[in-house]
């Protein structure tokens, strides 16, 4: 079961209450395990909110949570991309208006339905993230049918992106910085960003201590 959910829809932090707003929108959100956000809130304690640079815990939303995926370079290297996507924690974008003042990750146990603080991140791509997202949503294809968040990150060629999952089709926007290696914030097709990454991944395997 997954949600219609649109950038604004968030869970407001006003002391100890937690609200959620609603509206239209074709970015779709995946159905995490239950009580993330009361995890996420419930670790916004003085220290965090001062490396996230935020003073008040009511200045920050926690957004709707998306997965994050990971792709070794092994499996480029033998023909394999987002099949071979393995996923990871789970994402909730810390926002302060309309930006990101960081992240927080956590992660399911083995039964996937109870998560565990995994870390707080004060960049991480947040803010890269929402303008992939902000641009997604002008996407014809995206207005057309609707797109599940995710991210897709392959660590040992410092490749990460906003990937939009359809079951019929898959956009791939890569995040900066790209090195020249390809467009930021572009919509790629799997096989185009395919052909990119296996090059790069056919590189660092050639490299010694490559680590997948």
């Amino acid at each position: 079961m997954k949600t219609s959910l649109p950038l604004c829809l968030c869970i407001t932090l006003a002391g100890s209450i937690l609200l959620q707003r609603n509206c239209k929108a074709t970015i779709t959100y995946p159905k995490a395990p239950e009580g993330g956000g009361q995890i996420v809130a419930g670790h916004l304690d003085p220290q965090f909110l001062k490396f996230l640079g935020v003073s008040r815990v009511s200045d920050l939303t926690i957004a709707e949570p998306y997965r994050g995926y990971f792709v070794g370079l092994t499996n480029l290297a033998s023909g394999h991309l987002l099949s071979a996507a393995k996923p990871g924690g789970w994402i909730y974008l810390l926002l302060r208006g309309t930006n990101a003042a960081g992240a927080m990750e956590l992660m399911p146990d083995k039964s996937g339905t109870k998560l565990s603080f995994a870390g707080l991140y004060k960049s991480d791509f947040s803010n890269e993230t929402r303008q992939a997202m902000r641009r997604a949503e002008h996407l014809p294809k995206v207005q057309a049918q609707r797109y599940e968040l995710r991210r897709l990150d392959c660590p040992s060629i410092l490749f990460v992106a906003v990937w939009l999952h359809a079951k019929s089709d898959d956009i791939i926007i890569p995040l900066p910085p790209t090195f020249g290696r390809w467009e930021a914030y572009h919509p790629y097709s799997e096989r185009q960003i395919f052909k990119l990454l296996t090059s790069e991944a056919e590189k660092r395997l050639k490299e010694p201590r490559a680590y997948d």
